[in-house]
């Protein structure tokens, strides 16, 4: 299976980026994984919030895959449990799989509108940074699921 997440901006706090590289460390053990990080749009001043998601975005699409399926997280997407994500996993694991996960000032609407999928982590709002470590706990307690392997408690 090949995975690529696809997200805006550095993680600057160490324990994320700690999280981060353990759980992409046992992604690998399973599937084909990229991490592709796109700069954040630096624009300074009020009212620049719809210009710096646009921009994000067309970031964004340079690095998406055409013939890929493609989710992307929103907090008005669908929840899934940990077990039924699994299952979607494996349900799409013939395909080239494109997880997006936006910036501070969030994901432009048109991918959004575009996307295979759209799934929610929370009903709470994240932290972006945190958004992608769960992200990447959640593929790796999938790949623990499906294999019957004792992570998932």
């Amino acid at each position: 299976m090949q995975l690529t997440l696809i997200a805006i901006g550095r993680i600057t706090e160490p324990f994320i980026r700690d999280g981060c590289t353990v759980y992409g460390e046992r992604i690998r053990r399973y599937a084909d994984l990229r991490l592709i990080v796109v700069p954040e749009e630096r624009i300074p001043g009020k009212g620049k919030r719809e210009y710096i998601i646009h921009q994000e975005g067309l970031r964004i699409r340079e690095k998406l895959s055409p013939a890929g399926f493609t989710v992307v997280l929103d907090e008005r997407g669908k929840f899934l449990s940990s077990e039924a994500f699994a299952l979607f996993l494996e349900k799409n694991s013939r395909k080239k799989i494109s997880f997006i996960l936006g910036g501070p000032y969030g994901l432009d609407d048109s991918l959004k509108k575009e996307a295979d999928f759209r799934l929610s982590l929370s009903p709470m709002t994240l932290v972006h940074s945190m958004a992608r470590m769960l992200l990447l706990e959640q593929i790796y307690r999938a790949f623990t699921l499906l294999r019957g392997e004792p992570y998932h408690k």
